[in-house]
C-alpha cells in the first residue's frame, strides 16, 4: 500500500509542511498556519507528524478528525535526533516527514479533550496559588520591616493582617497593602472556586471514586492523575506508570556494576508532587497503632530510613496502587491492601 507521509514544523503564524510521496519525490510549502487544517483537508489520507508544542494538541485533533493518521512527536527527543547542518523549518518540516517513513517514531501519548481541559483548570489553579503565596509573602516582609512578625499558617495570616497593616500610620504604605490584599483575597477564593470546578467534573467519573478510596488520594490528586494519565490502558504495568510519573531510582551502570541515586523526577511534576503531599500526610497520621498493611509498610520504612525516603516510597506505592485499582476496575480495601511487590 502506497503510505504519503507528512511532516509539519508548527508555528503560531506560519507552518512548514514536507510531504513525501510512495515515489520518494518531495513536496515542501508554508503556509499560515490558521490554513493547515484547510491544506490537509484537500489532501488523501496520510501519515502525519507534529512535534508537541503549544498548540499542537488542538491542531492534532483536527487532523485526525480529517481521517489522517497523527502522531505527536517528542520535542526533546526528536532534537536528539539531529538534522544536520543549519536548523531551518524546512529542515525540521523534513526530518519529521523522515522519521515517519523509517518508523523512529519517539511519540507522545495525545491525550483526550476532557484530560486537557482537567490539566489547563490545574495548570490555573497552580497559577493562582503561587501568585497568592507571592502576595502574601511581600506583605510578610514589609511588615516585618517595621517590627509587624506575622505567624505561620493561611488563616492566621488572614485573621490578623488587616490590624497589623492599620498599624503601620503610614496612610500611603497601608492603602498598597491592602491593594495587594484584596488581591491575595481574590486568588485564595478563585483557587477555591477552581477546586470546586475540579470536583464537579470528576465527580461522575467512576475512576475518580476509585482514587479516592485510596489512602492520601484527595480531588486534587485525583484530578491530576486524570489529567496526566488519562487512559490507564496506555501503561502495560505499574511499575511502567511509576517510572512515567518520576518516582523510580535513577540508574547508572555498566558491566557488572549497579549504581541507583535519587528519583529520576521525570514526567509530570505536579502529579508527582500531588502524590507526595498525599504520602506524607498519609506517614503523617500513621502510629505504632496504626493496622492496615500499608500503614505499617511505610512506618517501616520510616523508622528505618527516615520520613522522606519514607514519603517517597509511599508515593511510589500510592501510583502503583492506583493503577492497579484502576486496571482491575475495583476499590481500596485497607484490610486486603496489595504488597507492593505483587502489584503487576
Amino acid at each position: 500500500m502506497s503510505v504519503i507521509f507528512c511532516g509539519i514544523d508548527f508555528h503560531k503564524n506560519t507552518s512548514t509542511l514536507c510531504f513525501i510521496f510512495p515515489d520518494g519525490t518531495k513536496e515542501i510549502k508554508t503556509i499560515s498556519s490558521s490554513k493547515v487544517v484547510t491544506e490537509l483537508a484537500n489532501r488523501p489520507i496520510m501519515r502525519v507528524a507534529v512535534e508537541a508544542t503549544g498548540g499542537s494538541n488542538h491542531l492534532a485533533g483536527e487532523i485526525k478528525a480529517l481521517g489522517h493518521t497523527l502522531i505527536l512527536i517528542d520535542t526533546v527527543k526528536f532534537k536528539a535526533i539531529g538534522i544536520g547542518g543549519k536548523k531551518t523549518d524546512k529542515k525540521d518540516a523534513e526530518a519529521l516527514a523522515h522519521i515517519l517513513k523509517v518508523d523512529y517514531v519517539p511519540q507522545v501519548y495525545l491525550k483526550s479533550l476532557g484530560a486537557r481541559r482537567l490539566k489547563s483548570l490545574l495548570v490555573s489553579r497552580e497559577l493562582c496559588v503561587q501568585d497568592r503565596v507571592t502576595v502574601t509573602n511581600h506583605i510578610r516582609g514589609i511588615l516585618r520591616e517595621y517590627g509587624l512578625t506575622m505567624p505561620q499558617g493561611v488563616d492566621e495570616f488572614y485573621s490578623q493582617v488587616s490590624e497589623k497593616i492599620s498599624s503601620l500610620n503610614f496612610g500611603y504604605l497601608e492603602d498598597a497593602l491592602r491593594f495587594q490584599l484584596r488581591r491575595s483575597t481574590e486568588l485564595k477564593t478563585k483557587e477555591k472556586e477552581i477546586e470546586n470546578q475540579l470536583a464537579e467534573l470528576v465527580t461522575d467519573d467512576e475512576r475518580a471514586r476509585i482514587l479516592q478510596s485510596i489512602p492520601g488520594v484527595g480531588i486534587m490528586t485525583c484530578a491530576a492523575f486524570l489529567a496526566v494519565i488519562d487512559d490507564i490502558a496506555r501503561f502495560k504495568t505499574s511499575k511502567e506508570l511509576a517510572s512515567y510519573l518520576g518516582l523510580v531510582p535513577r540508574e547508572s551502570s555498566s558491566g557488572d556494576k549497579r549504581r541507583m541515586g535519587a528519583i529520576t523526577q521525570s514526567g509530570s511534576e505536579m502529579l508527582r508532587r500531588y502524590f507526595i503531599h498525599g504520602a506524607r500526610s498519609v506517614l503523617m497520621h500513621t502510629n505504632e497503632k496504626s493496622t492496615e498493611p500499608l500503614r505499617k509498610w511505610a512506618l517501616k520504612i520510616k523508622n528505618k530510613s527516615g520520613m522522606n525516603k519514607a514519603t517517597v516510597a509511599l508515593a511510589h506505592r500510592l501510583a502503583r496502587i492506583s493503577f492497579s485499582l484502576l486496571k482491575e476496575n475495583r476499590f481500596y480495601v485497607k484490610e486486603h491492601a496489595v504488597g507492593v511487590k505483587k502489584i503487576a
